[in-house]
């Protein structure tokens, strides 16, 4: 059975101290002091506390996610430029979030719609042949569109995709 993970809030009523101290103590504040950091450190490393990336990335206004939507994961060259993209953003500390499309203008435009609440940092929109960015505007994130052929080359999927997630990189 996998337990839920502890909260700052569970580690606050654990040790004693506020939320506030948990959190400071957490992240290395230096007006906390070393003997209370060390207690609730201790305490998080025995309860094996992870912080909530969600979270984080509310506080410094950052998202270290990005959204791949595809047409169809299940046909190898879409497959294929996932997986080239997973690699390339694990590489920059990024998180990966798919959508399957499949091939549907319309749920295209809906996940881009939801995903633009902050929880990402971009998109990138794998199509199957040219689609112009401006059937996206009003959108507050970057996306970038990798357009991809059924016939190509695996090899050249895998440099596409990589320049996608450049050229996203450089929009963020």
């Amino acid at each position: 059975m996998i337990s839920q993970a502890i909260t700052i809030k569970q580690i606050s009523h654990l040790s004693g101290y506020s939320v506030s101290t948990v959190s400071k103590a957490l992240n290395n504040k230096q007006d906390i002091s070393l003997q209370t950091r060390e207690v609730i450190k201790d305490i998080a490393k025995q309860h094996n506390y992870v912080p909530n990336s969600y979270a984080v990335s509310l506080r410094i206004k950052k998202s270290v996610s990005i959204a791949v939507v595809l047409p169809k994961v299940t046909l190898s060259c879409y497959s294929q430029a996932l997986s080239s993209l997973q690699k390339t953003a694990e590489k920059a500390n990024y998180r990966v979030l798919f959508y399957q499309s499949e091939s549907c203008p319309d749920k295209e435009l809906n996940f881009i719609r939801s995903l633009n609440d902050g929880s990402t940092s971009g998109v990138i929109l794998i199509s199957e042949g040219q689609r112009k960015e401006d059937s996206f505007l009003g959108s507050n994130m970057p996306i970038e569109i990798l357009s991809i052929s059924k016939t190509q080359p695996l090899e050249t999927i895998q440099l596409d995709s990589k320049k996608s997630f450049s050229n996203l990189l450089s929009k963020i």
